[in-house]
């Protein structure tokens, strides 16, 4: 997966590989699964009880920043305890989007349940229990995003608090999240990094109206003018960071305030400027390796960075390995696949 980044370790053991990290074929009719060992297959850092004899579908897609993943499958219970530590998982908010059956999730003290045409978010950084039942429908058949928490920090929102929370969307909404079923199921899978980055946008934003609506429920605060600040640079940095040339300065330049203004704005959530511009190119950069064969000159290109030195400097930093051993063990899990 594109930026669910894991140890050297886990990377070169293909069982360590958890199939919501890889990318289902294009047009495909997803992955069957059945079993036990193919329940544990679809965890992501959590412990998965099936009440029955375990039968599913899973499809996934990553898009950049977002992973995709749809998920239809007889009842199941997933759990994530406590002393988590600082795993790959905890930087991600998972907003589901139920489209039949129903999902109960507890977190934090609070417990709530959503229905089809309505979404949950749960916060991979603390724990949790979430089932899925099918009630009166064949099978549950539910919607995953996940996503960074920094880039929806950047946008103003707080995805601690929605975390265990689910709410009714709009229509306008549920069709706009529609967009990432047809993503994952392979209605949409163009190859070039560009039209691939285009639909990320569509599909971030899509995630932010559905996460709005859940906070114009609650009454909320009005935005500061470093709420308005900092969702304007994270707007700029996810359509320009494919540009070397984008940096901190360069977005204060943009933004027209001074350098100190932007990253005081930053600071106030505990963020950095350049954190989220270099998370952003190799959240893109883990995309490429694992979904297409060019060269790594065309993606350090692609993706941002001025040499293939410098992206697998930042690469082997984030994820604990170069980029060649990423795509190599990408390559194996899907041939183990």
């Amino acid at each position: 997966m594109f930026e669910l980044g894991q140890s050297a370790s886990e990377l070169i053991r293909p069982a360590a590989l958890c199939l919501l990290e890889r990318p289902t074929p294009a047009d495909d009719q997803g992955v069957p699964l059945r079993g036990s060992r193919d329940l544990q297959r679809v965890a992501f850092g959590c412990r998965l009880r099936a009440r029955e004899d375990f039968t599913a579908t899973l499809w996934t897609s990553s898009t950049g920043s977002v992973l995709v993943a749809r998920l239809r499958s007889s009842d199941i219970t997933a759990e994530r305890g406590a002393g988590l530590g600082d795993d790959h998982y905890s930087q991600y908010l998972q907003l589901g989007l139920v489209l039949a059956g129903r999902a109960t999730l507890e977190q934090r003290g609070r417990r709530s349940t959503a229905v089809a045409g309505e979404a949950f978010a749960v916060c991979l950084d603390s724990p949790f229990r979430s089932t899925l039942a099918r009630c009166a429908t064949p099978a549950t058949d539910v919607l995953y995003l996940y996503l960074p928490m920094d880039s929806l920090t950047a946008w103003g929102l707080d995805a601690v608090a929605a975390g265990g929370c689910s709410w009714p969307l709009s229509r306008a909404a549920v069709s706009a999240l529609m967009f990432g079923r047809d993503i994952a199921c392979g209605a949409n899978s163009p190859d070039h990094l560009r039209i691939v980055a285009r639909i990320d946008e569509i599909l971030f934003r899509a995630a932010i109206v559905a996460l709005l609506e859940r906070d114009l429920t609650d009454a909320t605060r009005e935005l500061t003018t470093e709420d308005v600040l900092r969702r304007r640079a994270a707007d700029f940095i996810d359509r320009n960071f494919a540009d070397p040339a984008v940096n901190p300065d360069a977005v204060a330049v943009r933004l027209h305030v001074s350098r100190r203004t932007l990253f005081r704005a930053f600071e106030l959530q505990g963020l950095s400027v350049g954190r989220l511009i270099r998370t952003r190119r190799l959240a893109a950069a883990a995309s490429a390796l694992s979904d297409d064969t060019r060269g790594l000159r065309d993606i350090a290109d692609s993706c941002g960075f001025r040499t293939v030195d410098q992206l697998s400097r930042a690469f082997r930093a984030k994820y604990g390995v170069t980029p060649a051993a990423y795509r190599a063990a990408r390559r194996k899990d899907a041939m183990a696949g």
